[in-house]
């Protein structure tokens, strides 16, 4: 991520956090954390992981991108930071995620024959 693809995203007002205000989903949500949270809140990766109480090397994983932001880590993040930066996390990671899956949902659409909608939902 260049310095100018995250000076978009630095958050300047907790109200930012909201999931509406999600970066990009070619970012990596652990690669969003190291290149725009952390240096706003002035910190490297051995000393977050001591303050939030996780091992470096799983925490580097994610900053990374080799791993996903779990819901324990926004939560960690969240009580480091504050509550909005978890939620922004997990709706994040779950975007990224359903990004990342939607060729094989379509491969399974195209695979299992979808069955009728029941008549009761026909009037919606």
């Amino acid at each position: 991520m260049s310095e100018t693809d995250s000076a978009e995203y630095k958050i300047a007002d907790p109200a930012e956090m909201m999931v509406e205000h999600q970066p990009p989903l070619h970012i990596h949500p652990g690669i969003f954390i190291r290149d725009v949270l952390l240096p706003q809140y002035g910190l490297k990766v051995a000393p977050l992981a001591r303050l939030i109480g996780v091992a470096r090397p799983n925490l580097h994983h994610v900053l990374q991108g080799e791993r996903d932001v779990s819901r324990e880590l926004a939560y960690r993040l969240g009580a480091l930071m504050d509550d909005a930066v978890a939620d922004l996390l997990i709706g994040y990671q779950l975007a990224w995620d359903k990004q990342q899956e939607a060729d094989r949902r379509e491969a399974l659409k195209r695979e299992i024959t979808r069955l009728p909608k029941p008549e009761c939902m026909d009037d919606a």
